[in-house]
């Protein structure tokens, strides 16, 4: 069976987007680009179940269903957050502008990511995590001055977020201050221990630094950088996840054939498909939060159970967000009240087809009953 492609144009608020969705058999994922003006925004990774088929008409076709799937599932995404948009424009809730900003941001679209970020900013002054989000918001355009100078008065501040101190380690990294973001990353960890990126990006420093020591010949300060580099990519390999892991193993081989050049493209590779172009387990669930806050009449089961996929997924790779099992959490039992009223209209047709049916009749009453204090515990959990 030959691999699955789709393409498509699609015009939202004058501007043009281009979705491809293509599987790759060899290694079993569906793989979702989007673009604006020919420039890459984001890209997703679906893994799928494969099955071994005598019939490959019918293995072509279930696979056809899901890429079509996947396909449909973007263009929708996409088409709603500029509805949300839309939505809250004159809202002066400056969560939900703080969190559509970190949506459209991790999109790479630029333009409604800072009038977000800005309208947060606005209506709270002392949210950090909104200079935050802004700042590389900054970063990513490359307008690096301006993106130190949104953190520099936290900075000063010794605000205690992790992501502060790996983004201005990033804008330092970039201005080739070597030293300075090495001592960045490194305080991002001491925040958090476990933090993968901040790892990332220090393996990246010290790379870098050893592309300029080499330039110098300076063989001594050489060798004990690469035994720090090596440490660091053991600690990444230690906290993350299979796919860290093989990178690791590829980056070792590469220094072991004295391929510095293929180290390098592995680091950069990597930096663009699992940060740079991929959306975070926390932005999965901003956008949740959005559709549960203006748009829950259309939480039909259909997106519930996209949501639930997706945020299963992130967390499947990242299990450490809090606030994504709390999402999760409120997506099942969403689902359990679909179920629950599914289940309650099946009782009331059996009784209607056979009026005489006395089990059916005896379960419709205990449902109808003792089912008010589920439905009202869920509706108590969902309005908080």
């Amino acid at each position: 069976m030959a691999d699955i492609g789709l393409n498509q144009n699609i015009t939202i608020k004058d501007r043009n987007f281009h979705i491809q969705t293509a599987t790759n058999l060899e290694e079993g994922f569906i793989r979702t680009e989007v673009f604006d003006q020919g420039r890459l925004l984001y890209a997703e990774h679906h893994k799928y179940e494969r099955r071994d088929s005598t019939e490959e008409s019918g293995a072509e076709l279930r696979l056809r269903r899901i890429v079509d799937q996947f396909h449909q599932n973007a263009i929708s995404s996409l088409e709603t957050l500029f509805e949300l948009s839309d939505m809250i424009v004159e809202q002066k809730h400056f969560l939900s502008h703080q969190r559509l900003g970190a949506i459209f941001l991790s999109l790479h679209l630029f333009d409604k990511a800072e009038e977000n970020l800005l309208k947060a900013i606005d209506l709270n002054a002392d949210s950090n995590s909104s200079y935050v989000i802004l700042s590389k918001c900054y970063y990513l355009q490359k307008r690096y001055h301006q993106a130190a100078q949104t953190l520099e008065p936290l900075i000063r501040e010794r605000v205690p977020y992790p992501d502060l101190y790996n983004l201005y380690g990033l804008i330092l990294l970039e201005q080739k201050n070597y030293t300075q973001a090495l001592n960045h990353f490194r305080h991002a960890i001491k925040l958090n221990p476990s933090y993968k990126e901040a790892f990332y990006n220090l393996a990246a420093a010290i790379l870098q630094r050893i592309g300029f020591l080499r330039m110098q010949n300076k063989r001594d300060e050489i060798r004990k950088n690469l035994e720090f580099f090596v440490i660091v990519l053991q600690k990444i390999r230690k906290i993350g996840t299979k796919r860290d892991a093989l990178l690791v193993e590829q980056v070792k081989q590469a220094l072991a054939a004295r391929k510095f050049g293929r180290v390098q493209s592995l680091m950069h590779d990597y930096r663009n498909q699992q940060f740079n172009y991929s959306m975070s387990p926390a932005v999965v669930g901003y956008e949740f939060y959005m559709w549960l806050r203006y748009l829950p009449g259309r939480l039909d089961y259909e997106t519930l159970r996209y949501f639930d996929e997706k945020i299963s997924r992130s967390l499947n790779e990242n299990t450490d967000y809090p606030d994504m099992w709390n999402y999760l959490a409120l997506i099942h039992l969403m689902l359990c009240r679909d179920y629950f009223l599914k289940g309650l209209d099946n009782f009331k047709e059996a009784t209607k087809i056979n009026p005489r049916f006395t089990k059916a009749r005896k379960n419709l009453r205990l449902v109808e009953n003792d089912g008010r204090e589920f439905l009202s515990l869920i509706k108590a959990i969902l309005r908080d």
